[in-house]
């Protein structure tokens, strides 16, 4: 087995006697049993082929993005809710090369309230879409409104 690799299986072995908050002999153990488990499980299903080309600081940054986005859109929600709205299903297309990253933008724009990913087929996302009665724009405009920021900040995590 590699040096890192045994590293890797007790940094996770000590991990695992902290969250047990008691030290023992089989602790350790079960603590490195669990650590190659984990290893081996992630080299084993994890696609690390389909996410190389991922900045994964900026990655991290847009999880926070999307915890704020959700708390907006919550608000307008609320707002759609009191005064009325409709739905509508709209196909959008984005400018995301990377799979993996197509897959995090639905999920984003599905974790967002008032949207939900119906359907993905290569660059198309097909949404239903909840919007104010009021609203009379054209339905190409739910191209920025649905996917539009959270698409630039993916954008940038792909390298």
């Amino acid at each position: 087995m590699k040096r890192f690799r045994i590293f890797d299986i007790l940094i996770l072995a000590v991990v695992w006697i902290l969250l047990r908050e008691y030290f023992s002999i089989a602790t350790a153990f079960i603590g490195l049993a669990v650590g190659a488990g984990c290893l081996w499980f992630y080299n084993k299903y994890l696609p690390l082929q389909e996410i190389r080309n991922i900045n994964f600081f900026r990655l991290t940054l847009f999880l926070f993005y999307v915890i704020g986005q959700i708390y907006f859109a919550g608000f307008f929600v609320i707002k759609v809710i009191l005064t009325g709205g409709k739905v509508d299903v709209v196909d959008v297309k984005t400018k995301l090369t990377n799979d993996t990253l197509r897959v995090i933008l639905a999920d984003s724009v599905t974790l967002t309230p008032g949207s939900i990913l119906l359907n993905i087929k290569d660059d198309t996302l097909t949404l239903l879409w909840l919007r104010e009665k009021s609203d009379n724009r054209d339905m190409s405009v739910a191209d920025g409104v649905l996917k539009g920021r959270l698409e630039n900040q993916l954008l940038k995590v792909q390298k």
